[in-house]
């Protein structure tokens, strides 16, 4: 299976950026994103937070809601999560995170105790990707949130990229009491933000980074301690990344759903040429030590930007990209590349 729908149509004075996709506890599906009012730049003047519902695991969508949206205010999206145990959706973002008890249906204010990392500034789930909840070992039950933070005394400018070179690091949110108070990880990875993370079946947290270099490498870190503490590892360069890095997306295909088989699913912008574009899923059996296997999901000279991925409880992988109004071509300006698409696939898709 194999299927594409546009899910957040562009519309006037409406530009969608930074997705976030994930399952309720009730097994619907739960899509977010940016709305941004009348540009489409990083530095809009006023920014919503949007979402949409599907209670058929991605084939339909009810109407778009804004969970925050207040004229000339600028709310960004951040990391969402679901608590297995308290069947909770906890959303981080710009305006004061949230958090829903009945499925995504309503949203009221969630006001953590938030302890952070002395000599930094409070970190932020900067990115789209959404946060994991570990399955393993003394740590079981654990929530963790890959974030970034900036380490600086100087001002900082987040449209810089020097700025963002010298000053962003990667760091990763945790909690151990369903989202009552959450801890800060050390920072690591200089010059890096919009991170992803899994869990490898050891119990070890592996953490890929998005890198504002000209490298063309995404950054690595590992945890052994449930995500305290991260030890960087070298660029992983068997994944392309373009000039100055893009957000992508990983998950863990759920073990119970495949035999308890190890696979790691990985989504970017499959080149190191100027444009987001040639979007491919990438698949990895160790824990994302290696990448044997990769397969398209859009071609060379269509556009994939920002992304992020859910598996349904039917199975299903969702993934969600910003691309074109019409899922095709190559932005010529950031006015044309502002619409939220959906692919779903299933694994024998991917050949495994």
């Amino acid at each position: 299976m194999f299927e594409k729908q546009i899910i957040f149509p562009q519309r006037t004075h409406a530009f969608y950026h930074v997705p976030s996709i994930t399952v309720a506890p009730d097994g619907s599906i739960l899509a977010f994103c940016e709305e941004r009012w009348c540009s489409p730049c990083d530095d809009t003047g006023e920014c919503h937070i949007v979402m949409k519902k599907s209670t058929d695991n991605g084939n339909t969508w009810v109407e778009l809601i804004h969970l925050r949206k207040k004229a000339g205010e600028k709310y960004h999206m951040g990391s969402a999560v679901v608590d297995p145990d308290t069947k909770k959706v906890l959303l981080m973002c710009g305006g004061g995170w949230l958090q829903s008890a009945d499925n995504g249906d309503t949203w009221v204010d969630w006001q953590p105790l938030v302890h952070e990392v002395e000599g930094t500034t409070r970190g932020s789930t900067h990115g789209s990707v959404p946060g994991i909840v570990i399955q393993y070992g003394v740590h079981k039950g654990r929530i963790l949130w890959p974030a970034r933070t900036i380490v600086t005394s100087d001002g900082y400018d987040d449209l810089s990229i020097p700025d963002r070179r010298m000053k962003c690091y990667s760091m990763v949110f945790y909690s151990d009491d369903h989202g009552e108070t959450i801890h800060s990880s050390n920072y690591f990875l200089q010059g890096t933000g919009e991170a992803c993370l899994a869990e490898r079946l050891s119990g070890d947290i592996y953490f890929n980074a998005r890198a504002y270099f000209d490298d063309g490498g995404r950054y690595t870190a590992v945890s052994q301690d449930g995500g305290v503490h991260f030890i960087e590892g070298p660029p992983d360069a068997q994944l392309c990344e373009i000039r100055q890095g893009c957000n992508a997306s990983m998950i863990r295909y759920p073990p119970e759903m495949c035999d308890g088989r190890d696979i790691l699913l990985f989504a970017n912008p499959d080149s190191t040429g100027k444009f987001r574009e040639h979007g491919a899923v990438h698949v990895s059996f160790d824990g994302g030590k290696s990448w044997p296997l990769h397969k398209e999901v859009t071609t060379w000279g269509t556009w994939f930007d920002y992304s992020s991925m859910t598996v349904a409880n039917d199975g299903t992988v969702l993934l969600i990209y910003k691309t074109t109004p019409t899922m095709e071509g190559i932005a010529s300006s950031p006015d044309d590349c502002c619409s939220m698409a959906l692919i779903r696939f299933d694994l024998s898709w991917l050949g495994i």
